[in-house]
Parts: structure tokens; C-alpha cells; sequence
């Protein structure tokens, strides 16, 4: 029986798998060189210069009480601003004093402002005069078992008993901010500070030791500063500045100079950059280009 010629591997075949298996080895020969590194690429950003820091606010607030017993009715709206004069609220009479009458009793706005249903009996207390001038030890402590009040409306009041507050929010609000060092604001200076979703800015009137922290007058009333008369803020210490960002971490001496080591065509090389600026988490470096793939971590293993 006739012997069938056996066909030869096509070239193109062998070639592919060669280029196949030079791949799988490429891959894994970059695989055991970069494995043990932490791989970032540098990127336009902002480095920021901020913290968190505990505050307590002060208003010019003043509560408003009940000129007779009765049914308060008051508005739906909190936060709502009323002109001078204009009625906030009505009272159902329902004293002995008033007999079998019904007729409203209306309660004006002593003064221009916010109302607020709400009222934790340190309206009184806890005021930008206080802060200034009372021990600050003794004037917060208060703080610490504040408990807030609201009236029922289906529940007749006594007399004089306070239904809520006017903040006036014409005044600018003050504020307390702790600080871990005193020495880190100085007097007269000016601060910025971002509460929810706005910032302001505020003059540092008064640095404090006991406790460590600084008395801050802002330029305006605060949005949210009656609601929370407690909180966090955050503090731009300084202003940010825009660049090639890159993690703190991947910054390295080597020799004299100070740099960063990127990872290209699989080998690794130490990059000359000068830092710009540095808050300890990231860095903007002047020397690599966007995309460059810096290792993070070149203290550990480089």
C-alpha cells in the first residue's frame, strides 16, 4: 500500500505559535518583575491642604415664649424668615384667665430672622459675647447634655413657656474650633472653612490654651450652624495647588537627587522630579508626564 506523504507545519503556523509562547513568557517574566510593586499612574490633579477639625457654633438667637396659655399654631416651614413684626405664630386661648373667648392671640418677630420650632436652652449661653469673654472650660461642658426641645401642637402650653427661636441671620455667626495645638491659627488671621456644601471665610479673634482651640468670627451668618450647633468642618489650611499628582509615598532619594521610579518597556528607572508641593498623602511633581506608571511603594522593594 502506498505510503501518503506527511504535510510539513505551515511556516505561518510555527510562527504564530512562537509568537505565542514569546508572549506567555514576556507576560510572565513582567509578572515576576513588577509583582511585588504597587503600580500608579501619574495624573493631573489637585493636591489639597485640609482637616477635619470639631467646632461649636454661636448665633444671635433669642427665644420667643407664649404670651397666654393655650393651642400654639406655628409655621410648617422651619427655617423660615420672618421681617420684624410680621406674626409668627397664633395662640388658642385655653387659660381660666380668658373665659369662654377664642379669639387668636397673634406673636410677633421681636427682630428679623430665622425660626426654628426647636430650642435646646442655650440660646442664652452659648452667644459669640460668651465666647469671648466667659471660660471657655465651663461654657462647653454645658454643651455635652444638651438635649432639644420642640413643642406639641395638639398639647395646650402654660404661659411664658418658650415654642422655639429667632436667629437672626444678619449677624455673622461665630464659632469654636478645637484644635490639637493652639499655635496652629494666629490672631487676626484669616481662615477658611467648608460647612456642608459652602465655604466662608472667617477672622481668628482670639486664641485660646484651655482648651486647645481658637474663637473664629465668619464674615456672614453660617447655613446650617443653628440646626447643629456641634459638628466637623473642614479646614483648608492652605490653598491647594494643580499639577502631575503622584502618591507621597512614590517619592525617593537617590544619590542627592530626589525622585520617582517609572516602569517602562519592563524595566523599572529612577526619574529626577522636583516636588511642588506635599501634604503626606499625595505630592505635584515637576518631570513626568501624564500616564507614566510610577511605582508607590520604592522604599519596600526597589
Amino acid at each position: 500500500m502506498p505510503k501518503t506523504a506527511r504535510r510539513r507545519p505551515s511556516f505561518l503556523v510555527i510562527l504564530g505559535i512562537l509568537f505565542f509562547l514569546v508572549l506567555i513568557l514576556w507576560n510572565f517574566r513582567a509578572n515576576i518583575f513588577f509583582g511585588g510593586y504597587d503600580i500608579v499612574a501619574a495624573q493631573q490633579g489637585l493636591v489639597k491642604h485640609e482637616k477635619i477639625v470639631e467646632v461649636v457654633f454661636a448665633n444671635t438667637e433669642s427665644v420667643l415664649t407664649a404670651p397666654a396659655e393655650g393651642q400654639v399654631i406655628l409655621p410648617q416651614e422651619e427655617g423660615r424668615r420672618f421681617a420684624r413684626g410680621e406674626v409668627i405664630a397664633k395662640i388658642i386661648p385655653t387659660g381660666v384667665d380668658h373665659g369662654d373667648t377664642k379669639e387668636e392671640i397673634t406673636l410677633q418677630a421681636p427682630n428679623a430672622g430665622l425660626f426654628y420650632a426647636s430650642y435646646d436652652n442655650l440660646e442664652h449661653i452659648i452667644t459669640p459675647e460668651n465666647l469671648m469673654n466667659m471660660d471657655l472650660n465651663g461654657l462647653l461642658t454645658q454643651i455635652s447634655n444638651t438635649v432639644t426641645f420642640s413643642i406639641d401642637q395638639n398639647v395646650p402650653v402654660s404661659k411664658h413657656s418658650p415654642i422655639g427661636k429667632i436667629v437672626n441671620n444678619l449677624y455673622p455667626t461665630w464659632m469654636f474650633v478645637h484644635l490639637d495645638n493652639s499655635a496652629e491659627m494666629v490672631k487676626d488671621d484669616t481662615i477658611r472653612v467648608i460647612v456642608g456644601d459652602y465655604e466662608y471665610n472667617g477672622t481668628v479673634m482670639k486664641v485660646v490654651q484651655q482648651p486647645q482651640g481658637a474663637i473664629i468670627r465668619f464674615t456672614q451668618y453660617v447655613r446650617g450652624s443653628t440646626e447643629a450647633r456641634t459638628g466637623a468642618v473642614t479646614w483648608i489650611v492652605k490653598s491647594p495647588t494643580r499639577g502631575m499628582v503622584v502618591p507621597s509615598s512614590a517619592l525617593a532619594i537617590q544619590g542627592e537627587e530626589q525622585g520617582v521610579y517609572v516602569a517602562e518597556e519592563g524595566l523599572i528607572r529612577f526619574r529626577s522630579v522636583k516636588v511642588l508641593d506635599d501634604n503626606g498623602t499625595f505630592a505635584n511633581v515637576q518631570g513626568i508626564r501624564e500616564g507614566d506608571k510610577v511605582i508607590s511603594n520604592p522604599k519596600q522593594k526597589v
